[in-house]
């Protein structure tokens, strides 16, 4: 009896949907925004073109879903972050640690945040030429210069900032660090890890009172 190889394989339509959200991703971060094609994106995910044309059938989908899976990873990280929040209040943790911890999230120190970096700079650049690609990288500008803005406004409100620091000209120059250090660090002969560590510490230490540490 061969009827169960004769079967259609039943196919979960969201794991279906994650899993080309996925290869549109790594080809963006590999290939550039201009190469993530249905063709590439097919390939990438090892599915027919057909099975791909029903997710993302067109090219702003498919930069909706390479936002979305930016925004996932980014989330997924960043909530991992509440229990070290709670570990700072009960003294378990510093504060100083806790945005160390937070910022870094924003830097490309390892594959999966040098991936999203790449994409997000290849928004950021399409974003110059291209008005399509503007409110993508807007909503990502927000949702970063909130987290920092969190950050130092729970700093200054456990009183662990210098005197006299103004948290929105701070918020804007630590959103400016960030971009520096990712965009050196995504040269070809760019940025050593330790180095955008380094460089971020100093500049905490301009920050956070002696204490803070």
């Amino acid at each position: 009896m061969c009827y169960k190889r004769c079967m259609p394989k039943i196919v979960d339509p969201e794991q279906r949907r994650r899993h080309i959200v996925a290869a549109v991703f790594r080809v963006i971060a590999r290939d550039g925004a201009g190469r993530a094609s249905l063709r590439s994106i097919a390939a990438e995910a090892d599915l027919a073109i057909g099975s791909v044309r029903h997710y993302c059938g067109s090219q702003q989908e498919i930069r909706e879903m390479a936002i979305e899976e930016l925004t996932r990873g980014f989330e997924a990280r960043f909530r991992a972050h509440l229990e070290d929040l709670d570990n700072v209040r009960t003294g378990a943790l510093s504060r100083r640690v806790l945005l160390t911890r937070v910022l870094e999230e924003f830097l490309p120190l390892d594959a999966t945040r040098r991936d999203e970096a790449a994409v997000w700079l290849e928004f950021w650049t399409a974003a110059r030429t291209n008005e399509e690609f503007a409110p993508y990288v807007a909503g990502l500008r927000r949702g970063m210069r909130t987290i920092i803005e969190r950050m130092l406004t729970g700093a200054a409100g456990a009183g662990v900032l210098r005197d006299g620091i103004d948290e929105a000209i701070e918020t804007d120059r630590l959103a400016a660090l960030l971009d520096g250090l990712t965009l050196r660090s995504l040269e070809t002969d760019g940025l050593p890890t330790g180095r955008a560590r380094a460089v971020l510490g100093r500049h905490l230490d301009e920050l956070l009172a002696p204490e803070a540490d």
